[in-house]
């Protein structure tokens, strides 16, 4: 599948952004034919929207508030499919591409067949040159995985179609993983182009001793409770192994906040509200957090 044979769309969501995410834009935006920009922030940064305004490519769209990245990408996808593309590239506004990481994707794509994949994916490095898979070795050019982060990723849109958008009530955090297990259960494969790196920044990443902590804020690891909780319940059954390992995280994430992050009590007691709203069957936006 060449690339003059396919409409490639892309997405990308911001909130609170700075001026410093036009360079991350600049590194991609000439390997797609336009790029919907979600804003959902809620205080807009007019310098920041006309320069991405004056830009040929791109298409502005004021998500009128902070929405979530499930509805962002949700807001994308659906402008693509009306506009008839065919696959679209996700990607999160502090994430940069390296050169032809998509043109790699696609040469990935021509060894499958195309219809039976939902997701190319490519290898994420942090600002530390460590990648988070673990096959990185293999010599093949594309490796079937179960789940994948969703940023820098060509996302085939009949797939989406056929197995419904991305879940609003999430807002962030697991958002792509639950997506992945949706895929893989509607034969969808998720294919990791080896050779495509995606320069990918998680959260304040800092390395100790041997392990990264990403020092995300209280209501981050109140997203990713919940959340994780949501996925064990509903997939234990069809993915017994991946919903393990959601569980471990939790509780990795909890020793890395005693071991080494700052604000201890409080990520402590979003992690703790987390599970009780999950069991609380509340989601969506989490209003009135506490401080």
């Amino acid at each position: 599948m060449r690339k003059n044979e396919i409409k490639i769309a892309g997405v990308v969501a911001f909130y609170k952004p700075t001026v410093d995410i036009v360079d991350n834009i600049n590194s991609y935006i000439n390997d797609l034919d336009i790029l919907y920009v979600i804003d959902n922030s809620d205080e807009k940064n007019t310098k920041l929207i006309d320069i991405l305004k004056a830009k040929e490519k791109i298409c502005y769209i004021d998500n009128h508030g902070n929405q979530g990245i499930a509805n962002a990408l949700n807001v994308g996808a659906q402008r693509a499919i009306k506009d008839e593309y065919d696959w679209l590239f996700t990607i999160d506004s502090d994430s940069k591409t390296t050169p032809n990481m998509i043109t790699l994707m696609l040469e990935c794509l021509e060894l499958y067949d195309p219809k039976t994949i939902g997701i190319v994916s490519p290898l994420h490095k942090n600002k530390f040159g460590k990648f988070s898979e673990k096959n990185i070795q293999k010599k093949e050019t594309g490796s079937k995985v179960l789940t994948t982060m969703m940023s820098g990723n060509l996302l085939n849109l009949n797939a989406y179609q056929k197995v419904g958008p991305f879940i609003d009530k999430l807002f962030v955090d697991s958002v792509d993983h639950e997506f992945c297990l949706r895929l893989n259960l509607n034969n969808f494969s998720i294919i990791q182009a080896n050779k495509a790196i995606l320069e990918h920044n998680l959260g304040n990443l800092k390395k100790y001793f041997w392990f990264y902590s990403t020092n995300y804020s209280p209501i981050r690891h109140y997203y990713a409770t919940r959340n994780r909780l949501y996925l064990i319940n509903r997939y234990k059954k069809d993915f017994p192994g991946f919903c393990k390992k959601e569980g471990i995280g939790i509780l990795k994430d909890l020793t890395r906040i005693l071991i080494t992050e700052n604000q201890k009590l409080s990520k402590i007691k979003a992690i703790i509200q987390g599970y009780q709203d999950y069991h609380n069957n509340i989601f969506g936006k989490k209003e009135n957090f506490f401080k």
